[in-house]
């Protein structure tokens, strides 16, 4: 298709106005007299420009930063118009003919992002370079083709954003309400995972957002992409655990027509077993509590994965698996500071000695030293420290506390093996926090940080979904547990993990509602980010450009900004999700499904 034949907008500039180029961008405007000719308009949509220099095309893309109507008058704010009941109105049969008062031309203000030139082996590919300079009077703004068509040189949607042809499929590229189409055929965004180097995301968008069913997709697509690929989900709501349940009657169906029509296109994805397969074989692990605090939603939970061949594992803390005591001073629950460093101290105590820590070990040897001492102060005879009688008080009633959280399981305290090594297992393993109180979810999480890191070169190809991730990373010390030392804690574990795990393919997908309560450290170490919809004061914190957030403030279920800036273009694109073939629900009516699954049985 060649310029002639699309419609275009003309540069909107003057003496007092020039396109320039200079420290804060490269910015713009263009008058289009017909907007109802460029259905495509849409905040936030890519344009390419067409340019002459030296008897040469050059092709500038775009990005749409702002639209504003105009008079095509000189006065654009007089109003003299004769106001009436609207049910007396001498002017309609004027508003039904085409003239001077019924055009509203429109400007079109766009970022250039990136110049793009031919290349000369003929290949239709095209070099891209940063802007050298702005467009001329001469240059004319058209909308990109979806993809490439025979016969049009200028660069398609699909060469502009660099979409690759392999990789994660996420969705259906579109900048209005609804993805582009082409000859039957939506642009499908990929996520090329296999060529890059930092596959940790960050994803942020609030409830009913569709948040959910995304993380459920990546799990699925990652899965897919390759079977050898190791998936570990952290489920603080119950609903990501549906993946485990297929026959609930609860498999997603398409709600709007695009994805009807993709639908389609893919017979197997009609089969329940299609994304099944993918995903298998699944392990539910459950942190181990008291029989009498086990609701009914986790005991029908269990009754029916294991009827589904799920393998079920039930783990309890081991105190010895931690650094120190101290990892875990949020828990104890007392105002002495001095008893982090009391317990930490007897603990290595224990450990020079060859025995491991334990909280019934811990507590003897207060018991010991409390009985051979009756002072005011105690010394310890392993360092020389002194700590006052009160403060080993206190370490006792700091190990009473932690009793509800370690050393439940007497079998795994007889073992070497780390309860957590059960997350070495290939497919899918769900570990289910739903029926924890905050402190345990935290606890757990971080816990899995730590063995994640110790052991990365173990477990390389695996992806760890953290939902919920600003209480494992909080923005400040107000917004964590315990004392600062805590917040340091949390910071430095991620932070570790992070940056190390990646190098050996541990790779991080952080979600949360509450991006102003996450630390800058994620957004920084995750370079994919992914907005869904969100309120505009939250969209700062989400690192989104400016204007867009008003448009992710109204997106619909599934809908999404994605930056990625390693596969492909800087630029933000806006993706539709499809409708997977996944068992999702709301929780009220899964846990209703749950009870009558169980009464059949």
């Amino acid at each position: 298709m060649e310029l002639e034949q699309k419609y275009s907008a003309r540069p909107y500039h003057d003496l007092n106005s020039p396109f320039s180029v200079d420290e804060r961008g490269a910015f713009a405007e263009y008058i289009i007299h017909d907007p109802n000719k460029m259905p495509s308009l849409a905040l936030g949509a890519t344009i390419v420009i067409k340019d002459k220099r030296e008897n040469s095309d050059v092709w500038i893309a775009g990005r749409i930063v702002g639209l504003k109507s105009i008079s095509p008058f000189n006065p654009q704010r007089q109003s003299l118009l004769y106001h009436s009941d609207e049910t007396y109105n001498p002017n309609s049969p004027i508003d039904l003919l085409n003239g001077p008062h019924t055009h509203q031309p429109m400007i079109i203000r766009v970022e250039l992002t990136r110049e793009m030139i031919n290349k000369e082996d003929g290949s239709n590919d095209f070099i891209s370079s940063a802007i050298q300079r702005p467009p001329s009077a001469a240059s004319r703004l058209i909308f990109p083709n979806v993809t490439a068509v025979t016969g049009d040189t200028s660069p398609s949607l699909e060469q502009i954003l660099d979409i690759k042809q392999n990789g994660l499929e996420l969705g259906m590229v579109g900048f209005g309400n609804s993805p582009y189409e082409s000859n039957n055929k939506f642009l499908t965004y990929r996520w090329d995972i296999d060529n890059l180097d930092n596959k940790h995301i960050f994803i942020v968008g609030e409830s009913g957002s569709g948040k959910t069913v995304l993380l459920k997709n990546l799990a699925f697509q990652i899965r897919k992409h390759d079977k050898n690929n190791r998936v570990i989900l952290t489920d603080v709501q119950g609903d990501i655990s549906q993946l485990l349940l297929w026959d609930m009657d609860n498999i997603l169906k398409p709600r709007l027509a695009w994805q009807r029509k993709v639908y389609e296109m893919f017979e197997n994805s009609k089969s329940i077993n299609y994304a099944k397969e993918y995903l298998a074989p699944f392990q539910l692990v459950i942190p181990k509590i008291r029989i009498e605090d086990q609701d009914t939603d986790i005991v029908a939970l269990k009754k029916l994965a294991n009827k589904q061949g799920v393998s079920v594992q039930e783990i309890s803390l081991r105190l010895h698996d931690l650094n120190a005591p101290s990892d875990v001073e949020y828990l104890y629950r007392i105002s002495s500071p001095q008893v982090a460093g009391l317990l930490d101290d007897i603990a290595e105590d224990l450990r020079n000695r060859g025995e491991k820590i334990t909280i019934e070990r811990l507590d003897l040897a207060l018991n010991r030293l409390l009985s051979r001492n009756t002072g005011a102060t105690i010394t310890l005879t392993t360092n020389g420290l002194a700590y006052y009688r009160s403060t080993f008080e206190a370490a006792r009633r700091a190990l009473f506390n932690l009793k509800y959280y370690f050393d439940k399981d007497q079998e795994s305290l007889k073992t070497e093996q780390n309860p957590f090594d059960i997350f070495k297992a290939e497919g899918t393993t769900i570990l289910y926090l739903d029926h924890l109180n905050l402190d345990e979810r935290l606890m757990w999480e971080m816990q899995l940080v730590k063995w994640l890191y110790e052991k990365k070169k173990e477990m390389s190809n695996t992806y760890v979904f953290f939902d919920e991730a600003h209480q494992i990373i909080p923005s400040s010390e107000k917004n964590s547990f315990g004392s600062p030392g805590v917040f340091e804690r949390l910071r430095s574990n991620f932070e570790k993990l992070a940056r190390e795990g990646r190098k050996f393919r541990i790779n991080l997908i952080l979600s949360t509602q509450n991006p102003k309560d996450l630390h800058e450290i994620v957004p920084e170490q995750c370079p994919t980010r992914i907005v869904m919809k969100i309120n505009p004061k939250n969209a700062k914190y989400a690192y989104l450009d400016d204007g867009l957030e008003y448009i992710a403030n109204s997106f619909g279920q599934g809908q999404f900004w994605i930056q990625s800036p390693f596969n492909g273009t800087p630029d933000w694109v806006r993706v539709h999700s499809v409708a997977p073939p996944l068992p999702h629900e709301p929780m009220e009516s899964f846990r209703k499904n749950l009870e009558n699954k169980i009464n059949e049985r």
